[in-house]
């Protein structure tokens, strides 16, 4: 459900802002404009709260089970075992 939620927000957010270029050569009315620009912007606001479910920001990655963030060695690593990173 959360992936059909982000596709379908997806593509409403693409529509909208092609339609928001094709109405800025055509130079319409103002109102048309603003609410392609709040579709536009409800649309990324709703993929970016999704997206955090699948990890597809750096801070939701982290906070996915089972990674970690990458680690530097310590001033004794390898000293026992010097094969191992």
């Amino acid at each position: 459900m959360p992936l059909a939620s982000y596709c379908t927000a997806y593509k409403t957010w693409r529509d909208a802002c092609e339609l928001l270029a094709r109405e800025d050569q055509q130079m319409v009315a103002d109102d048309k404009a603003n609410v392609l620009i709040r579709i536009a912007r409800n649309s990324a606001a709703q993929m970016t709260t999704i997206g955090a479910q699948f990890g597809l920001t750096p801070h939701a990655r982290l906070r996915l089970a089972g990674t970690m963030p990458p680690q530097q060695p310590g001033k004794f690593s390898g000293l026992i075992f010097p094969y191992d990173d």
